[in-house]
């Protein structure tokens, strides 16, 4: 039985827009369940301008975390507005970050003016996105003698998983996460292998029902070459989803493939998943780019992803974050 791929048609300007507001929405409720005092000390914000979801986390100095998503795909940039979001991170004391092109970014010049900015391709990472339709199973597919358990983590595990995650991705996250268990719309996974937790990921079900799959660790194709876990806890995810009202589910392929061909297509096509078009990331390189390499050379994820990610990058035709060498395009 042939194994199910991603199919790559493309979408219109009004989906991607919708789907870049979507995961917008999820990074804005994830900053905002950190304590007030605690956010503030780390430099934490997330806001909304116009459409544009700006994030900033100054302590950590990885570019994952302070980003601007959704600019000149929800509406047209401006350069007052570039500026703005640009200026907004220097008053910060932010050097590491990122903004995002995508194949509907508006204006034309959109990229013109981030290159005038001094940003240059950075990675990239492959969109997928699902509806609500039952997952399209390949029984012959992703088959495994291992005993993984996927459970949901609970007020007993919040500990546990906060450790395992601030582990994966070398973060202080002081007391934020567990917040994030019992709050309305998010629903966090972890894969357990002989009780130890081996995999976790993250899902946000917003209030149009468009449920963001991130947060995952580690980062199969970036951090660790063992995929199963996260195949694992996604298809756990998106019953767990349908079942909870969820009516399309959105994530990223973070160490993308030009012929679509890692493990994570093979299950996020089993799962119904499509990938509608690739994100590239424009960072500012030059001095700062060391500390990059050095960080994901040990092991480090930058996406929240990813994922993204917890969303998670992807190389593809741009540098990636790993050895900035090329790749194709990736968040997860």
């Amino acid at each position: 039985m042939k194994v199910a791929t991603v199919d790559a048609g493309p979408v219109g300007r009004s989906a991607a827009a919708a789907i870049e507001a979507a995961e917008g929405r999820a990074w804005i409720d994830l900053y905002s369940a950190a304590p007030t005092g605690w956010a503030a000390d780390a430099g934490l914000m997330a806001e909304e301008r116009d459409g544009t979801v700006v994030l900033q986390w100054a302590a950590t100095g990885r570019r994952y975390f302070t980003r601007a998503i959704g600019l000149g795909v929800t509406g047209p940039a401006t350069e007052s507005s570039l500026d703005e979001i640009l200026g907004g991170f220097e008053k910060a004391g932010i050097d590491m970050f990122l903004l995002q092109s995508l194949p509907h970014c508006l204006p034309a010049e959109y990229e013109e003016w981030l290159v005038a900015r001094g940003l240059e391709p950075f990675d990239a990472q492959d969109r997928v996105v699902r509806g609500d339709g039952p997952p399209v199973l390949d029984d012959s597919a992703g088959r495994t003698d291992r005993e993984l358990k996927v459970e949901r983590v609970t007020a007993a595990t919040a500990d546990e998983w906060a450790e395992f995650l601030q582990s994966v991705y070398r973060l202080d996250t002081g007391p934020w996460l567990q917040r994030l268990i019992g709050r309305r719309g998010w629903h966090q996974c972890i894969a357990r292998e002989e009780g130890r937790i081996v995999g976790a990921r993250g899902m946000y079900i917003g209030p149009d029902g468009a449920a963001w799959l991130g947060m995952d660790g580690p980062v199969p194709g970036l951090t660790t070459d063992d995929y199963e876990p996260d195949a694992a806890i996604c298809a756990h995810l998106v019953a767990h989803g349908i079942a909870n009202g969820a009516r399309s589910f959105l994530a990223d392929i973070e160490a993308p493939s030009p012929d679509l061909d890692t493990p994570s297509y093979r299950y996020f096509g089993r799962l119904g998943f499509h990938r509608p078009y690739v994100r590239t990331h424009w960072a500012r390189l030059g001095a700062f780019a060391g500390y990059e390499l050095g960080e994901a050379q040990g092991g480090v994820d930058e996406s929240v992803d990813r994922n993204e990610g917890c969303e998670c990058l992807e190389p593809g035709g741009v540098q990636d974050r790993a050895g900035e060498e090329d790749a194709g395009e990736s968040g997860h």
